[in-house]
């Protein structure tokens, strides 16, 4: 009942018929869950925790105004994701689209208590890629050209997403903090504000913006990380992608996982039902080619 007078005093981002569609409500095993994220669970049900959705919008729409406000002040974020190599892509475009620095590889210690030092690879970085773009990379011997270029890779890897980043973040978007743990305990040290996606193991404690949500599936990550950039999009008067939409306007793409079967990915271990029949067909009708050659053979040999 609060949640519902709270949500209609704020702007509608997004229905709650569409959070549960992509699975956001969806928490974790009682065995796995934090007491603390007690008042964000709604109920028990099939082995897991629901999550209260009316909650997630609630959360949802505070971290969204104050995306809005930073923004305006010109402030930039930086989105944490380091758990899944299916998310790389999409916090890649979404970070290009916020304006925004990113991390998706391993956290690198000090990234932010210590950004003097990583200053330091950053501008590596960034002297080694002009040297590449301007040409003068040739000057060099074949081997030294090959050695700058892998270590521009390597470079690459670990501060592609925050080489233009000049100064500290104004804050940070963790789409999993038990994970990235370490990155939320820098940004807490340095008084940055942490957004963060929490399921139903999170410690709510160190978030300063939380939204309970369900951070294992894509599909929700990608809606809540969408609808999020959007603050930084409508506060400089650009077009949205998510909020305010209805939900038929929303369109997510679907996610298939390879999964392991007996050492086989899953698209190798498993076939299609149009394919089973094929295949039962190829088979049939070798099984029945090799036994006409059989009645072939053996009349063949009664002849002789």
């Amino acid at each position: 009942a609060n949640a519902n007078s709270t949500l209609k005093k704020m702007k509608q981002l997004v229905s709650a018929s569409k959070l549960i569609e992509v699975g956001g409500h969806i928490g974790l095993h009682p065995r796995r869950w934090s007491p603390k994220m007690k008042p964000y669970i709604y109920t028990r049900r099939s082995n897991n925790h629901v999550i209260d959705i009316l909650k997630s919008l609630v959360y949802l729409n505070k971290a969204y105004s104050f995306i809005q406000e930073l923004t305006k002040n010109g402030g930039r974020v930086l989105i944490v994701g380091t758990n899944g190599k299916m998310l790389k892509d999409v916090i890649k475009d979404e970070a290009k689209r916020g304006q925004a620095y990113y991390v998706t590889q391993r956290w690198l210690g000090g990234t932010l208590t210590n950004f003097k030092n990583i200053s330091k690879s950053i501008k590596k970085l960034n002297d080694n890629l002009q040297l590449q773009k301007s040409g003068e990379i040739e000057k060099y011997t074949k081997k030294e050209q090959l050695s700058i270029r892998k270590e521009t890779e390597k470079l690459m890897k670990f501060y592609g997403g925050i080489r233009t980043m000049r100064k500290l973040p104004e804050a940070i978007i963790v789409l999993d903090p038990n994970h990235d743990l370490n990155a939320i305990v820098e940004a807490r040290k340095l008084n940055i504000p942490v957004i963060a996606l929490a399921n139903t193991n999170a410690n709510p404690d160190i978030i300063d913006y939380i939204i309970p949500i369900n951070n294992f599936s894509i599909r929700s990550i990608m809606l809540i990380l969408g609808i999020l950039i959007d603050g930084i999009a409508e506060a400089k008067e650009e077009p949205v992608k998510y909020v305010g939409k209805a939900d038929n306007e929303i369109v997510l793409p679907e996610i298939h996982t390879k999964r392991v079967f007996n050492g086989e990915n899953s698209q190798k271990a498993f076939v299609s039902h149009n394919r089973r029949s094929n295949l039962n067909n190829q088979v049939n009708s070798s099984s029945n080619s090799s036994e006409t050659s059989k009645e072939e053979k053996t009349s063949e040999a009664s002849e002789n």
